[in-house]
């Protein structure tokens, strides 16, 4: 369960906007060596047979810290299970680099800018700038350009409450919102100060039917719909 409370989108003024400048925002993606997230996530895959509804857990742990200064970087173990009765298993693990103006974050052999600093309302930036926009991610066997016309930009900020925790600072990254007939790429991020990221939205659909009508979910032939949801952290 979750809602906004309430919630400051574009149009903050200038004054607003110098006040906050002092905060550089990096408490907004915080790394520490044995921080953990925990995260329900709730996915349908579309693919040749229809579609598939998966439920997991998925639990990230800063294990080790590496270098010194802007060459410090950080590895995260990422682990896996079906259901909180199942053991983890680890699933694949990733890099954070944390510097003064930004976090770049390499998932799966791809280098993400996660956030820039300062973190303020309105910033946009180039958050697959390491890699081609037109990188094709398999999905149900299906080849996808999953990344396709993503522009990050901060777009919200305020309180949230996710599971009946209040997080009193949050903001909100809009990391895609493309849509045509045939192609639908968005992607949405919710980081809170203290924690980092606590909820991500993604719906990534293909369609051949260029004269289907209605709801994506429907007329999807290949993608994912993504829910991830914080459910534990320290």
């Amino acid at each position: 369960m979750y809602f906004l409370i309430p919630l400051v989108f574009l149009g903050c003024t200038k004054r607003a906007l110098d006040d906050h400048q002092t905060d550089m925002g990096y408490d907004y993606f915080p790394v520490k060596v044995g921080q953990y997230r925990t995260y329900a996530v709730d996915s349908i895959v579309f693919g040749q047979t229809g579609a598939d509804t998966i439920y997991s857990q998925i639990k990230e742990t800063i294990v080790e810290e590496l270098g010194e200064g802007q060459n410090k970087k950080y590895r995260v173990l990422r682990e896996w299970r079906r259901s909180p009765n199942d053991n983890w298993h680890t699933n694949t693990v990733w890099w954070i680099v944390k510097e003064d103006n930004r976090i770049i974050q390499t998932e799966e052999n791809l280098k993400f800018i996660k956030l820039t600093f300062p973190v303020q309302l309105g910033t946009t930036w180039d958050g697959n700038a390491f890699f081609d926009d037109r990188t094709t991610v398999k999905i149900a066997s299906e080849n996808l350009e999953f990344f396709k016309e993503w522009d990050y930009q901060v777009v919200g900020k305020g309180d949230y409450v996710l599971n009946n925790e209040t997080f009193d600072d949050i903001f909100v990254v809009e990391e895609a919102n493309f849509e045509t007939s045939i192609e639908l790429r968005k992607s949405t991020a919710i980081y809170a100060k203290g924690v980092g990221l606590i909820e991500r939205r993604q719906q990534i659909l293909d369609t051949q039917c260029i004269t289907c009508t209605g709801d994506w979910a429907e007329k999807a032939e290949k993608g994912v719909i993504l829910t991830q949801l914080l459910i534990e952290h320290n």
